[in-house]
């Protein structure tokens, strides 16, 4: 059998100057997440290219040669167009950034992997690599429509595993000085006040086994920050990690993507099967340990039809391909949308027992747009009228209509040192699993949690568990 070192030696032909050819679509892209929750990413990335092949998308033609196939840490796949890029970045919700191959072998476009084991023959093939892709042409600070080129700060993220190059800072160094001699619009790193006026640009940077790729970052801000949670309680729980839990529960998102590629005369293709989301499940969301809302709010979000990414500002900034028009249009079709498709009420169901978290809450969700539809109330979930299926003093909460209909508790139950201690914890989900038994005798309840004990989880009496993602 043939080591992965010999297989490194074999696959890399001996090094040859690139070509000329601009960087430009298709994209060769790698999508990052959270580790675990790649089959979830993939999942969604699958969804929105059947789509963009659904839809007769003339420029998504050559998805059909290679699909997106799981990598550690994320999934990689081709981007047919800068306007499928900005669906990804709106639409993804357990992503966590996405990456441009700036070089990747078998891609038609790009100058293939290159080896280095020196400092100088880092900077010669970088500098191969800038000449060759032309980066001062589209690396110029400034929007497509813009003309004059700004100032541009880079910043270099390098990651190295067995290689000769280990020194991450001093790689660095060295990238960011070949970069500044070949493009005259790049900040120097010495000069203070002109890097704080400089509009930021990142490349990531991995060597491995001397195996050298550069990519673009398309973001600064990353894809699960959503832009709605200013207000952070203890021990807030990631967007994308929110998100994931509710895919596992079975809240499964359904973008409508005609606005974007169908012309006016496409409008009857698939009507009845692009869904803009999980409307009309006849499911009551609850999450009993809310804290910042997060669940509560990306559930509520995701129901309603609003994508993840409607607070992000436009992909690409500093590059011609960011086109802020385009990305705000986008953002205005895929809200109307939302707008229009509110035939069935969406019930969201949240409760805490720290009033400092329940308004933190309240304020993120009223950001986020969604606070008309999530019930907030405070108290145990042992006694929160969802559970009891009686109006709590008498009053009636707006999620009360809806109690005969099925039940999806979502929960990240305190758990760590921080938050509750071992015992505290087991008495937690021994209540938890008395509570949805004894309602589940008169509707159906299904349940997905964070949970750092499985075993305790499954002894306190909370049925059919499995693993989902860890």
């Amino acid at each position: 059998e043939t080591t992965s070192k010999q297989k490194q030696h074999q696959h890399h032909a001996p090094y040859t100057k690139p070509k000329s050819q601009q960087f430009q679509a298709p994209f060769s892209a790698f999508i990052s997440c959270l580790p675990g929750l790649e089959p979830l990413l993939l999942q969604e990335v699958k969804y929105l290219q059947s789509h963009w092949l659904l839809l007769n998308d003339c420029k998504a033609s050559n998805l059909r040669k290679g699909h997106p196939h799981i990598l550690r840490g994320g999934v990689k796949l081709t981007v047919p167009s800068v306007d499928h890029l900005y669906t990804l970045h709106l639409y993804m919700g357990t992503a966590s950034h996405i990456y441009l191959r700036l070089n990747d072998d078998n891609f038609e476009g790009l100058p293939p992997l290159f080896r280095a084991r020196g400092f100088p023959e880092l900077q010669r093939k970088v500098k191969d690599l800038i000449i060759s892709q032309r980066w001062d042409e589209w690396l110029t600070g400034s929007g497509h429509s813009e003309k004059e080129h700004s100032l541009v700060n880079v910043q270099v993220h390098v990651t190295t595993s067995k290689s000769k190059l280990m020194h991450t800072k001093a790689i660095e160094e060295r990238l960011k000085q070949t970069i500044g001699e070949l493009i005259p619009n790049i900040a120097s790193g010495s000069d203070e006040s002109e890097a704080a006026t400089a509009k930021t640009v990142r490349l990531m940077t991995r060597i491995d086994r001397d195996v050298v790729q550069l990519s673009l970052d398309t973001s600064l801000v990353p894809l699960h920050r959503r832009g709605y949670r200013l207000k952070p309680h203890k021990a807030p729980l990631r967007e994308d990690l929110a998100y994931a839990l509710l895919m596992s529960g079975g809240l499964m998102p359904r973008w409508d993507l005609r606005p974007h590629f169908s012309n006016d005369s496409d409008d009857s293709i698939a009507a009845g099967s692009l869904s803009s989301s999980s409307r009309g499940s006849n499911r009551v969301l609850f999450d009993p340990f809310c804290g910042s809302g997060t669940i509560a709010i990306e559930g509520a979000s995701l129901q309603l039809g609003l994508p993840p990414g409607r607070f992000h500002p436009p992909p690409l900034e500093c590059t011609t391909f960011c086109n802020p028009a385009l990305w705000e249009e986008m953002k205005s079709k895929a809200m109307s949308v939302s707008s229009t498709k509110q035939d069935d009420p969406v019930y969201v169901a949240a409760g805490d027992i720290d009033a400092k978290a329940l308004d933190a809450a309240k304020a993120n969700a009223k950001r986020a747009g969604v606070d008309d539809c999530i019930d907030f109330v405070k108290g145990s979930f042992v006694s929160h009228p969802l559970l009891k299926l009686q109006p709590k003093n008498g009053k009636k909460s707006n999620v009360l209509d809806a109690t005969h209909q099925s039940l999806l508790v979502v929960a990240n139950p305190p758990y760590g040192k921080r938050l509750s201690p071992d015992e505290t914890k087991k008495t937690i989900y021994r209540k938890l699993a008395h509570v949805l038994l004894s309602s589940s005798s008169s509707r159906s309840i299904n349940c997905a949690m964070i949970g750092k004990d499985l075993r305790v989880m499954r002894e306190a009496g909370i049925p059919s568990l499995d693993v989902a993602f860890s």
